[in-house]
């Protein structure tokens, strides 16, 4: 077996130059290029988490993975097989082994419908299963997520906010996936119910040996999920490397700028993380034809304005940035330059 097929079989996902394009009428500004070349991979048994902030692109490939949304460009591969324009008789017939986890469970389900009734429709829609196996699933998923047997004969209505996210992750198991992206899965729930579902999350992965696409706009809920991170940038891919590094030493100065945003219980390291925070968030600018965050880079020279940076690797992190040796060394000065600088 070749290095590359071997790798192949280990990979469960593996998007290539990924392209999303929203076709908008005149009226409202043209096309829209969502996402922009993007690669990455997901390992059986692995997480990757997609971080970014809101129109980073992030939900666009989650839901292209998915087939909710077409690609305009690029490949998508799940267990070898190319997924990307599959058509929706193939996409049943994935969904029994991809699922999905939204950010607001009460809005994915019928308020009139029992919790049963809930995790039993897709698999009446996408599996020929008796009866009794169709009970057994059920019940073994509120098992799993910690939800009682007769939680199936009550109505959403009558759960919390943490509970219908249970839910939600318990109907995305009754399908026995092997994969399951959770878009903004704990972002709607408060900070202690959002660690007791991303321990269930951890838990099920260990179990059931689940691999996810984890997308969040939290850098700290990324990191601890994620085995690898992505950071995505205007559709672009600025950081990619193993989740310890990405989130615990950022090189790219956005995934610093989204490092500063979460707060700490260090009142100097606070005080310094909004300081970087207020540099990006500060800088002025308009579209750069170059880096996308240039407008942005409180490190952002001309070559910056003038020239797309390339994802290069160094120290086993991705990164696309000009200035990444001098702000490695500590040797780069922030407000150096300005957006009329790299306009003239």
């Amino acid at each position: 077996m070749s290095e590359q097929t071997a790798q192949a079989v280990k990979d469960l996902l593996r998007v290539r130059g990924l392209d999303v394009t929203y076709h908008r009428p005149r009226l409202r500004g043209g096309d829209v290029k969502a996402v922009r070349g993007v690669d990455l991979t997901v390992g059986r048994g692995e997480t990757v988490g997609l971080v970014g902030e809101s129109g980073s692109g992030k939900s666009t490939i989650g839901s292209t993975v998915l087939g909710l949304v077409p690609a305009t460009g690029g490949s998508i591969e799940f267990d070898g097989a190319d997924i990307t324009h599959s058509s929706r008789t193939d996409r049943r017939l994935l969904a029994r082994r991809m699922q999905v986890v939204f950010q607001d469970p009460y809005g994915s389900m019928n308020p009139a419908h029992t919790v049963g009734d809930t995790l039993t429709e897709a698999l009446r829609h996408n599996l020929e299963l008796p009866a009794d196996e169709i009970r057994e699933r059920v019940l073994r998923a509120l098992d799993d997520v910690g939800l009682p047997p007769g939680a199936a004969q009550r109505y959403p209505a009558a759960f919390s906010g943490g509970q219908r996210q249970r839910i939600a992750i318990a109907r995305a198991l009754v399908m026995e996936p092997d994969f399951v992206v959770c878009d903004e899965a704990v972002s709607a729930l408060d900070l202690s119910v959002q660690a007791q579902v991303l321990n269930l999350l951890a838990r099920l992965k260990r179990t059931r040996g689940l691999s996810y696409l984890f997308i969040s706009h939290d850098l700290a809920v990324v990191r601890y999920l994620s085995d690898t991170i992505v950071v995505l940038y205007a559709g672009r891919v600025v950081e990619r490397g193993p989740a310890a590094l990405v989130a615990g030493h950022p090189s790219h100065p956005y995934t610093r700028a989204l490092l500063a945003a979460a707060p700490v219980p260090d009142p100097v390291v606070q005080r310094r993380r909004r300081a970087e925070r207020h540099l990006a968030a500060t800088a002025t600018g308009g579209v750069s034809e170059g880096c996308a965050f240039a407008p942005r880079c409180p490190f952002a020279q001309e070559t910056c304005w003038s020239a797309q940076p390339e994802l290069v690797e160094h120290d086993g992190v991705a990164v696309a940035c000009h200035r990444h040796d001098a702000i490695a060394a500590g040797t780069a000065v922030p407000g150096t330059t300005s957006a009329s600088a790299g306009a003239a």
